[in-house]
C-alpha cells in the first residue's frame, strides 16, 4: 500500500480546501473513516462538512494524488 502524505477537503459551504487533522497512513484506513463518517470543521467559515469521495483528495507520499472522485 501507498502511504498517504496529505488529506485535504473541499468545503461545500465557502468552498475552502483546507487540511484534515486527522492523519491516514492509507487508502484504505481513510475510505473506511469516510464510509464511517468521517466530518470536519472548515477553518474558513466554521461550518462541519460530511467527508466523501467529491469533497475529498488526498497526496500519497511519492507525490501521486488522488481523490475527487478519480
Amino acid at each position: 500500500m501507498t502511504e498517504i502524505s496529505d488529506v485535504r477537503i473541499r468545503c461545500g459551504h465557502c468552498r475552502a480546501t483546507f487540511s484534515s487533522l486527522v492523519p491516514f497512513a492509507d487508502l484504505e484506513s481513510l475510505e473506511s473513516a469516510i464510509k464511517d463518517g468521517l466530518r470536519a470543521t472548515c477553518p474558513s467559515c466554521g461550518q462541519v462538512v460530511d467527508c466523501n469521495s467529491k469533497n475529498t483528495m488526498w497526496r500519497y507520499a511519492d507525490g501521486s494524488a488522488g481523490g475527487l472522485s478519480e
